[in-house]
């Protein structure tokens, strides 16, 4: 089990390995997030806090709930909202121990304009 976290260590997040590929999206809040994210089925991950839980931050379309520490501000991951036919979590993995992603692929989507992946 590797484990996420906020800078300040209020949240963590537990997932079973690392993901396979990382996400790096251009869109106007992950460009400036800087986030990586690794995909997950909701129940290979357990979210939990010491002090107080994660707060939403939800916009545009509404199909995701950007999650973040209401202590250090960190953006941990994002969940679908029951707009989205699909139930999923994706974590941000900037907050996991740089060595624990240091060889992942990354992935360019292109969530700015036209909700594709960019082949390099």
């Amino acid at each position: 089990m590797l484990k996420a976290s906020c800078h300040c260590g209020n949240i963590n997040v537990e997932m079973p390995r690392a993901p396979e590929a990382l996400v790096s999206c251009n869109c106007s809040i992950c460009h400036r997030l800087g986030a990586l994210w690794g995909r997950f089925a909701p129940e290979e991950v357990n979210v939990v806090w010491t002090e107080e839980a994660p707060k939403p931050y939800r916009w545009g379309d509404e199909y995701i709930d950007f999650q973040h520490c209401p202590r250090c501000g960190c953006v941990t991951h994002h969940t679908s909202t029951e707009n989205w036919e699909e139930k999923r979590i994706t974590i941000n993995c900037r907050m996991l121990e740089p060595k624990w992603i240091a060889n992942t692929p990354i992935k360019k989507f292109d969530g700015a304009d036209t909700w594709k992946f960019i082949e390099e």
